[in-house]
């Protein structure tokens, strides 16, 4: 039977204490003393500060996106999206700070946030996705790139199927045709595949 939170006592006060977890700044205080003087093994001093400074990092990060830079934005987007250097994977948070850095003005937020809605990451699946990667890829996002050409290639997310702007779109995001790049490899390759299908088909 779990117990009442009147009923929980300290270890080591034996006074009531309750559920709620605070920050232990004190003994964060004292670990960091001990590093600093070289009383905690190397190893284990070298995993501390490792932690010390991705924990800076992403309250620097924070801050910058919580005042409005944009690319802070798609940065913590893409760090609660593929669960990065601090930050736990979660889609929605991701879908978010998309949706922020779009309304920011920033083209990665844009292709992201078209993404989101496409592939149903954190956010209803839904074709409307297409409009933010149209926005996108007009802007030059070669991520944005290759889903426009993929969707005219193939028919998919709602769009008729044309080969002339599916090679004219794939090639941008194959060829690095395109100013803001955040493409995959395997996308990219995948880009060119089906660009040589579709020239193959044109002969």
């Amino acid at each position: 039977m779990e117990n009442h939170p009147r009923d929980l006592k300290s270890p080591m006060t034996n006074q009531r204490i309750g559920r709620k977890l605070l920050p232990a700044v004190q003994h964060r205080n004292t670990i960091e003393a001990l590093v600093e003087t070289g009383v905690i093994e190397e190893d284990l001093a070298a995993k501390w500060k490792a932690k010390m400074k991705e924990q800076k990092d992403m309250e620097e990060l924070l801050n910058k996106a919580e005042e409005g830079d944009g690319v802070a934005m798609f940065n913590v987007g893409i760090k609660y999206a593929h669960g990065l250097h601090g930050f736990k994977e979660d889609g929605k948070l991701a879908f978010q700070w998309f949706k922020r850095a779009h309304e920011a003005g920033n083209v990665y937020g844009t292709a992201c946030l078209g993404e989101c809605y496409l592939e149903g990451c954190g956010v209803a699946r839904s074709n409307r996705g297409m409009a933010f990667i149209g926005i996108a890829a007009g802007q030059g996002s070669d991520l944005a790139s290759y889903y426009l050409g993929m969707a005219f290639a193939t028919g998919k997310y709602g769009m008729h199927v044309d080969k002339a702007n599916a090679i004219r779109w794939l090639e941008k995001a194959a060829h690095q045709g395109c100013p803001y790049k955040h493409l995959n490899d395997d996308c990219k390759i995948e880009a060119q595949q089906k660009l040589d299908q579709l020239r193959a088909h044109s002969l």
